[in-house]
């Protein structure tokens, strides 16, 4: 398992990097629209993309069915799910205690990006909340005997750069 969390750590930074180039590129204005289609399946195979689109539409379907079963059985049983709050660092267990509690939450697909990288597979995803708006997805999926399962799940609230000094000096406020 070690092993597997330096694997998801090199990759989140692979993915933040991916991420960033993009943002320049688009507010450059240089963003080649084949080169978007390009990174958003970059190594996967068609099935892999539909098998990763579906497991991944789902789990947005359940947790905004409260069908909790269906959600869970998406995670690796050791996979991890980072919340908004920078103390959300959920094992499965205490995810699991933490939903069931939840009537479930709606997140609203926008825009996905895939890349394939050995066995991994890391994404991102632009999605609308009707209660946050808009939200940020970012993980990494591992492929099992069972298929591909979600490892790591990290939700984030996109903070344009112009407003980034205000957001941190509100949060640094006791």
């Amino acid at each position: 398992m070690t092993s597997l969390l330096h694997r998801l750590g090199f990759i989140a930074v692979i993915v933040t990097s991916a991420i960033a180039f993009e943002a320049q590129a688009q507010d450059a204005g240089n963003q080649d629209q084949n080169t978007n289609k390009q990174l958003a399946t970059n190594g996967l195979s068609q099935t892999d993309k539909i098998q990763v689109d579906t497991l991944l539409d789902n789990l947005h379907q359940s947790a905004s069915d409260a069908d909790w079963d269906s959600y869970f059985s998406s995670y690796h049983h050791d996979a991890v799910f980072l919340g908004t709050d920078a103390t959300e660092r959920w094992g499965m267990q205490q995810f699991k205690q933490y939903a069931q509690a939840s009537k479930g939450w709606s997140y609203q697909l926008k825009s996905r990006k895939l890349i394939k990288i050995n066995d991994l597979i890391v994404f991102d995803e632009a999605l609308h909340s009707p209660s946050y708006g808009e939200t940020r997805g970012t993980g990494a999926l591992v492929h099992t005997q069972h298929g591909w399962k979600v490892a790591q799940y990290h939700l984030t609230f996109p903070i344009p750069n112009d407003k980034a000094k205000q957001i941190t000096q509100l949060l640094a406020k006791p």
